[in-house]
């Protein structure tokens, strides 16, 4: 199957790489700059959705580009598989689902690090759950210097989040929280921003009564929010994290939370996600019609399995006797690491991805 892959940068470049590895016949687009060469990669300079010849373009280019991009390739019948993380654009993709009814040609969406990884977890998290209440996710760290400037952005923005069932919309930068992520990152205060996963994941989960999102920043992020970017980004985050909280009622009726964390650096977990999301699409191993979040296949411990071994896993979960909606602290993210094997038997263990 013939992939290609628009967006020559971190992310576009390690999906590349990991298609290739996987089987598919890779093209490597590059907006405006020549691209090095990679074994058993097609790469070339410049692209126009208007006569591109594939059957799946992953969009790894700045967010709000991906919009018209992929509007173009449904009208031609082409897959898409978007990385855009800025709410806006993600909800403007979201919309394309008659379109790409019409056109018989599938758009998932988030598909990245936050959202992307991050909602698989929470849905991996949600499985025997009868009721899920709240949801919690939080990220730590960013990937190349298009994703340092969006964290740049998303501090000032509006911040979508859910509660009791209603969606509103809260200040940038407030609503300070600790979160354990695993380490080297460990704790770190979190607050809320412009992030697109509550709204993805109020699509999942329309009954839960609140969904949060928050992203670790510091005094200096939060003071320069609202200004230009004093400095220039870095080439490359090496350190990041994803934390996700599910709170709710088992089929049991017990009441339960959950807690699951990642640790990788985001530009490559980003293109794992898309990368695997890509190959399940282009091969068939899924489908569906219109337009989805990387939750349509409901095979999130399938995906998470495959993820390349630089994407740590960890895990902890214990039931509780308070109230679902509990907001106090957990802490336990960091304490069990799940091994690649997913072996039964270390006690410790306390998530299985089989």
């Amino acid at each position: 199957m013939r992939v290609a892959v628009l967006g020559a940068g971190l992310v576009g470049q390690r999906a590349a790489r990991m298609l290739r590895d996987l089987g598919s016949e890779v093209t490597l687009c590059s907006r405006d700059r020549p691209v090095a060469p990679i074994d058993g990669v097609a790469t070339t300079t410049g692209f126009d959705s208007a006569t591109l010849t594939t059957d799946l373009a992953i969009l790894a280019t700045e967010s709000m580009h991906q919009v018209q991009v992929a509007e173009r390739l449904v009208r031609r019948g082409i897959a898409v598989v978007s990385t855009a993380d800025r709410p806006l654009a993600v909800r403007t993709l979201w919309t394309l689902n008659a379109l790409a009814q019409e056109h018989d040609a599938p758009v998932v969406v988030g598909a990245g690090c936050a959202p992307g990884l991050s909602t698989l977890m929470v849905a991996k998290l949600a499985e025997g759950f009868e009721q899920v209440d709240a949801i919690t996710t939080a990220r730590f760290g960013t990937g190349g210097p298009t994703c340092a400037r969006e964290h740049h952005r998303s501090m000032a923005a509006g911040a979508w989040e859910v509660n009791d069932t209603t969606g509103r919309w809260a200040r940038g930068g407030s609503g300070r929280t600790l979160v354990w992520f695993p380490e080297p990152a460990g704790p770190q205060d979190c607050y809320r921003a412009g992030l697109a996963e509550p709204f993805l994941l109020q699509q999942a989960f329309p009954h839960a009564r609140r969904i949060q999102s928050v992203q670790a920043a510091t005094r200096r992020d939060r003071a320069t929010a609202r200004l230009p970017m004093l400095r220039p980004p870095h080439a490359e985050g090496l350190v990041g994290a994803v934390w996700v909280e599910v709170r709710g009622m088992t089929t049991e009726g017990a009441v339960d939370h959950r807690v699951m964390a990642a640790r990788a650096p985001q530009a490559t977990a980003a293109a794992a996600v898309a990368a695997l999301v890509g190959h399940d699409l282009v091969n068939r191993t899924s489908t569906f019609q219109g337009t989805r979040s990387v939750l349509w296949s409901n095979n999130a411990p399938n995906l998470l399995r495959r993820l390349p071994d630089d994407v740590t896993l960890w895990a902890h979960t214990s039931a509780t006797g308070g109230s679902p909606l509990s907001k106090g602290p957990v802490q336990a993210a960091r304490k069990w690491q799940i091994g690649r094997e997913f072996s039964q038997n270390r006690p410790n263990q306390s998530l299985t991805l089989g």
